[in-house]
């Protein structure tokens, strides 16, 4: 513990420049030792500069945690934070040593730590200022800056790491160049010792060496020159189309001039109202969002104050709206419908001019889109596109090749359907009669078999040659006999399939149109009670509307009739000849019984106080009456304990001892 000691002292004298000893630092008091803590903190950037004494305690305890924070400081392991905390803003001097001793052992970590916690930061925005679009732009882009931040530090951090072994490297490397360009010099000035003019040509080769730099520099410049003036004449052909508004005839002069007019009236509005107008509504933002970083951390009770001058702001508002209607006539007003189309025409340009604005928005992306679309194009196929007749030739290639696809693809379409309907067929043939599926088995076993025999044929060449005339005959006389012996036995089964082939084509018709209806009538009822939904939805929002106004009215109507209904008594009262007591002469009488009993309670109250001593004096005087008479009669009931006498008269007791 003493070496720690020792460790802090030392470098609190290094850093903050202080002069403290043993003895010294260990007679800081609780503030002191916070005061020493918040004064590292502050040189090592982590925070700003506190005083303990003089600060606000809450202001001290938010900014000392926060600056412990910043700086990734974690308690002791064992401890609960609640704790820690707790005796870290008492000015503990154990725990307070504890986070010197690690704030000074790691301090470049530390100073690296408050460096990046200061452009890391994220403020603290309230969820209801959040939700501005523009507020929300600001924490992207704050964001983004935060993420490139961090890559520069990191590239910076690498470089300072790679740095001394890199500069290291060079510098052996530019040894070894100089010690290989000197013993070149030697070389070239002992071969140019015999050379006669070598000044002359000394000079020629410098006067060569310039021109060569200059004539790069010139074909630099030409190709810019070459470039922008390709840019330019782009740019010229880019005007000229807008223009003559993308079409391949130029415009008139008149058609021209309007449309720049209009574009001119147009940015003129943004320009004079537009703008002003959200340059106006952004910066009272900024205003009150300085005001609000510039106030401290609010309390409970400035927000409760706050919240009751907003009550009062807007009852005030709700009284001068009434007393505005109330004395206003709304049929001596004729200038209402001038100030109600006034007010639709602005509104109309207003969402006219973010029409506008949305839309030169949306050109903007489209453009890039397309630039971004031309460089992949120009990256995939090079410099060279394709324009005119070439073009138009591709297309046709590509048309007539993708006319051939989908062709091939709806006969291969056929194919399946066709293939699925003859499997459909063979199953329910096979469900109807069992032996149409053994035939097909042995007309699948003979065409294996004749194939077997193709095979064999094939193989046997040169046996089949040496074979005489008439055992090839009986050999063709057989084939052509199980050749007419399968055709029989497939010739009732094609008969079968051929009307049911039929039939099945002319459900699939019939399917086909049925299904076109149901598409056709599906699509209409669907178009139909879209807007009866709609329809429906308004009405129904409308009904609710006009239930919630309905209660409200009543509302109000049932108040007033209980108010009239008080007004009226108040007023058959005024009038009767024994008048009766009204609700006010009521009232002012209670506030008058109750003040008479509040008085009457705080002349009691002032007399008992008054009494208070004597009451207490004469309790005193009982008591010590009360323990006297204990003391007698416990003597009383003990003669054994001593020996004597006891007289009792009617006033009085006396007791002898002997």
């Amino acid at each position: 513990m003493t070496d720690q000691i020792k460790f802090i002292v030392k470098e609190l004298n290094t850093n903050l420049g202080r002069n403290y000893d043993l003895i010294k630092f260990d007679a800081l008091d609780e503030k002191q030792l916070l005061q020493v803590l918040v004064d590292l903190l502050v040189n090592f950037n982590a925070g700003e500069k506190l005083n303990i004494r003089e600060d606000d305690p809450e202001t001290v305890t938010l900014q000392l945690l926060e600056m412990l924070g910043s700086v990734k400081y974690r308690p002791p392991p064992g401890v609960e934070p609640t704790l820690f905390r707790s005796q870290l803003l008492a000015g503990d001097s154990r725990t307070i040593h504890h986070v010197l001793h690690w704030l000074l052992s790691n301090k470049e970590q530390v100073k690296n730590t408050a460096y990046l916690a200061k452009y890391l930061k994220i403020p603290d925005i309230p969820a209801d200022v959040i939700r501005n679009n523009t507020i929300q732009d600001l924490l992207d882009l704050y964001q983004n800056l935060i993420d490139e931040f961090k890559d520069v530090h990191k590239r910076t951090r690498i470089l300072q790491k790679e740095n001394a072994s890199e500069i290291i490297n060079d510098i052996k490397e530019m040894a070894v160049e100089r010690d290989i360009v000197i013993k070149r010099l030697e070389n070239v000035q002992i071969h140019l010792v015999d050379v006669r003019d070598k000044e002359d040509l000394l000079n020629s080769s410098k006067l060569l060496r310039i021109q060569q730099e200059r004539e790069k520099e010139l074909e630099s410049q030409y190709n810019m020159q070459q470039s922008q003036l390709k840019t330019a004449s782009e740019q010229l052909k880019r005007y000229l189309n807008v223009i003559h508004g993308q079409s391949a005839t130029p415009k008139t002069v008149s058609d021209v001039i309007k449309h720049l007019q209009e574009e001119i009236q147009l940015n003129s509005y943004l320009m004079k109202e537009k703008l002003p107008q959200e340059m106006g509504s952004l910066q009272k933002e900024l205003n009150i969002m300085q005001a609000i970083a510039s106030e401290q951390h609010p309390a409970r009770s400035d927000v409760i104050t706050v919240q009751d001058k907003i009550a009062a702001v807007n009852s005030e508002i709700e009284q001068l709206v009434q007393r505005r209607l109330a004395a206003s006539d709304p049929q001596e007003d004729k200038l209402a419908p001038f100030r109600q189309q006034a007010t639709v025409i602005r509104r109309n340009k207003e969402a006219s001019a973010a029409r506008v604005h949305e839309l030169t928005a949306t050109l903007k992306e489209h453009e890039a889109t397309l630039a971004d679309l031309r460089s992949q194009v120009k990256q995939l196929l090079g410099d060279i596109v394709l324009r005119g007749e070439e073009l138009k030739k591709y297309v046709n290639t590509l048309r007539t090749k993708s006319t051939l696809y989908k062709r091939q693809r709806a006969n291969l379409s056929t194919f399946k359907v066709e293939t699925g309907v003859l499997t459909r067929t063979l199953h329910i043939l096979n469900t109807n009669d069992p032996t149409i599926e053994m035939a097909l088995v042995n007309h699948k076993k003979m065409k294996i078999d004749d194939d077997d025999i193709v095979e064999r044929a094939q193989d046997k060449n040169a046996d089949f040659a040496k074979k005489s005339l008439h055992d090839l005959s009986q050999l063709v006389a057989q084939t052509a006999q199980k050749l007419s012996q399968v055709r029989q036995e497939i010739q009732p089964l094609a008969d079968k399939v051929k009307p049911i082939k039929q039939e099945f084509q002319e459900v699939q018709q019939q399917y086909e149109q049925k299904k076109r209806v149901y598409e056709a009538t599906s699509i209409n009822i669907s178009s139909q009670m879209e807007p009866l939904k709609n329809q429906v939805n308004d009405l129904t929002d409308q009904l609710n509307n006009k239930e919630d106004e309905w209660k409200n009215l009543r509302q109000k109507i049932t108040k007033a009739e209980s108010l009239q209904e008080v007004v009226m008594f108040e007023m058959k009262n005024s009038m009767q000849s024994p008048r009766k007591p009204s609700k006010m002469e009521e009232l002012k009488k209670r506030v008058a019984d109750v003040e008479e009993i509040v008085k009457n309670l705080e002349e009691e109250q002032r007399t008992i106080s008054s009494r208070q001593g004597a009451v207490e004096e004469q309790t005193r005087l009982w008591q010590n009456m009360l323990q006297l008479l204990r003391c007698k009669l416990k003597t009383r009931d003990e003669p054994a304990a001593r020996q004597g006498r006891m007289h009792i008269t009617q006033q009085t007791q006396m007791l002898t001892l002997t």
